[in-house]
């Protein structure tokens, strides 16, 4: 529940760190929900990583000698391109060739970098709201002491409603923002999946899947150590973000490097090759009846001829097919491919408030110019979608 649970005397007491080193391991899996898969681990990675675009810290609060809270949050150089696609970006991005910030904003993210949805680990026996709330007043203190202005609370999905309430109540605008997406697997077998599909999709697939076979011999492993192949993968990984319209942040070759050290059992690479030679690769985070396609590249001199994306994306259900995996997330973007495969979108949210009076009053009007929705047809029907519900 979001309003628990118990009172203390002991006074709650406020500190920022920016390295995971002063939080043991034992007390963040202490707080943080149990079915939580983007873990310790996972920051310790980013930690890791030497990324260039966050500045990651973690606010957390003690009574006593206890730590009852961790909320990771980051700055970040914010484009608005982010969420704006079509000639609006590309004026945008014109515009920006004469004015170098333009449309860009310095900004706290309270969150974590790349991650699915929001999570932070308050401990069961504080009252959360008056955590947040104080957790709040220190954010926007950081906030006015770096210079910034704005302070964002991203990708809240629906199972915080409680949480979302709150934020409104306190001069917060909301936004949707960019979808997840999220396929349940009920067959037992991938041509009854197949066949479970809308006819014109289920013909198209069965003929990319059967064009695919008689060109070329696929193969998929799966691996946690990429060690003598990370050259190829962070090749292939930025091949799609540069074919990317939806840009947020530039992993490094360490990220993938270590993200299996880090997350055992949970991270996983599907590596696939023709003649030997890697053509695809997905970086899979599988935890309990969960398997989310976190990051992906292709090899565009063939992703085409062989159908890579279909070839990938079979593949990957019949693996979880096969290990008693219920739920496959595919990610955000290229939504109308994921729904005709099956994908329901969930909807996720964004929180923004800003310091400057003026600009929060104009908030709302400027929300309703960029939001997602406006500039990608599949997102026409995410209410219809949001209506759709998924079976626990």
């Amino acid at each position: 529940m979001w309003c628990s649970m118990q009172n203390t005397n002991q006074e709650l007491i406020f500190s920022t760190t920016n390295t995971l080193r002063d939080i043991p391991e034992r007390e963040w899996e202490r707080l943080f929900p149990k079915d939580t898969i983007e873990n310790y681990g996972y920051h310790k990675t980013l930690e890791e990583s030497n990324l260039k675009e966050f500045s990651i810290f973690y606010l957390t609060a003690k009574r006593g000698n206890t730590l009852v809270a961790i909320i990771p949050f980051f700055t970040l150089d914010f484009s608005m391109t982010t969420l704006i696609r079509g000639p609006l970006q590309r004026i945008i991005l014109f515009l920006r060739k004469l004015f170098k910030r333009f449309l860009m904003m310095r900004l706290i993210f309270v969150g974590s970098p790349t991650a699915e949805e929001f999570y932070a680990g308050i401990s069961n026996e504080e009252n959360k709201k008056d955590i947040l709330s104080k957790a709040l007043e220190k954010l926007y203190g950081i906030s006015r002491a770096e210079k910034i202005n704005t302070i964002i609370i991203y990708n809240l999905a629906d199972k915080h409603n409680e949480l979302r309430e709150y934020l409104s109540s306190n001069g917060f605008s909301v936004m949707e923002d960019l979808p997840t997406t999220r396929l349940e697997i009920k067959e037992k077998s991938f041509e009854d999946y197949i066949n479970n599909l809308g006819s014109s999709t289920r013909k198209d697939v069965k003929r990319k899947l059967r064009k695919s076979a008689e060109l070329a011999k696929l193969e998929t492993e799966v691996t946690d150590n990429i060690d003598k192949i990370i050259d190829d993968v962070y090749r292939l990984y930025m091949n799609n973000f540069n074919d990317s319209d939806i840009r947020f942040e530039i992993l490094t070759p360490d990220f993938f490097r270590n993200i299996c050290r880090n997350m055992p059992g949970v991270a996983k690479y599907f590596i696939t090759r023709h003649e030997g030679k890697i053509v695809a690769f997905n970086l899979c985070f599988i935890k309990g009846d969960t398997c989310i396609d976190k990051f992906i590249g292709f090899d565009y001199s063939v992703a085409l001829k062989y159908n890579l994306y279909y070839t990938t994306f079979a593949h990957n259900i019949t693996w979880c097919i096969k290990n008693n995996i219920r739920f496959y997330q595919p990610g955000q973007g290229d939504y109308d491919a994921k729904i005709r495969l099956g994908a329901a979108l969930i909807p996720l949210f964004i929180y923004i408030k800003s310091f400057n009076p003026i600009l929060n009053l104009l908030m709302r009007p400027i929300i309703k110019i960029i939001e997602p929705q406006k500039f990608d047809p599949a997102l026409k029907n995410l209410k219809k979608y949001r209506n759709l519900k998924i079976e626990n």
